[in-house]
């Protein structure tokens, strides 16, 4: 994957978002929910052989916070350009858009973890280019005290919840359970959680 196939994916994104019919997400040009509850139907009673990731993309909201909404769109439209290039190199792999900040991928398991940190590595490559060089430079965005102790706020980062195996967690209650494991994922130190 490299960041001329993304580029390449958003040109091409923006032709078609003149005509929002084309594309069941506009701001993405990616699946929405009801394409991952119709995708998950078929993955769910193969998890092992297929793995099912929620990614979200993390401290969005302190970015906006301190840089404002300019580049909002621009850093969505770059997660989904990067995830669906890097997924598109394996037939059997599916992005899809379940919120304006996450996104659902379903692909053999064999092949999840490559995809999925090849993705993280180009998008916070990607991302560091809408920072201050003082906020490089400290890892973070924004940073205050609470109740005597300094909270840092770090850089937009991918984070990732895999579920790789079989589960007893319901197919209809998969997206949301992870989802609320990506709220844990999105505050800690690790890129990629497997549930």
């Amino acid at each position: 994957m490299s960041i001329a196939e993304a580029k390449k994916y958003i040109r091409d994104l923006h032709k078609k978002q003149e005509n929002p019919y084309l594309w069941p997400d506009f701001l993405t040009g990616l699946p929405d929910k009801a394409s991952i509850i119709k995708r998950l139907e078929d993955v769910y009673p193969k998890l092992g052989q297929y793995a099912v990731v929620y990614v979200r993309i993390a401290n969005i909201h302190p970015y906006l916070i301190k840089y404002g909404p300019d580049r909002h769109a621009d850093i969505i439209q770059w997660a989904a350009a990067i995830l669906k290039t890097t997924c598109d190199r394996c037939k059997e792999c599916f992005v899809g858009t379940v919120g304006t900040h996450d996104f659902v991928v379903m692909c053999e398991t064999r092949n999840i973890v490559k995809h999925i940190k090849e993705a993280q590595k180009a998008f916070n490559r990607q991302v560091e280019s809408y920072y201050v060089k003082e906020d490089l430079k400290s890892r973070t965005t924004l940073s205050f005290s609470r109740n005597g102790e300094v909270v840092h706020v770090g850089l937009i980062r991918m984070k990732a919840v895999v579920i790789d195996h079989a589960t007893s967690i319901e197919r209809t209650l998969l997206i949301r359970e992870m989802g609320k494991a990506s709220d844990t994922v999105e505050s800690g130190d690790q890129d990629i959680v497997v549930m």
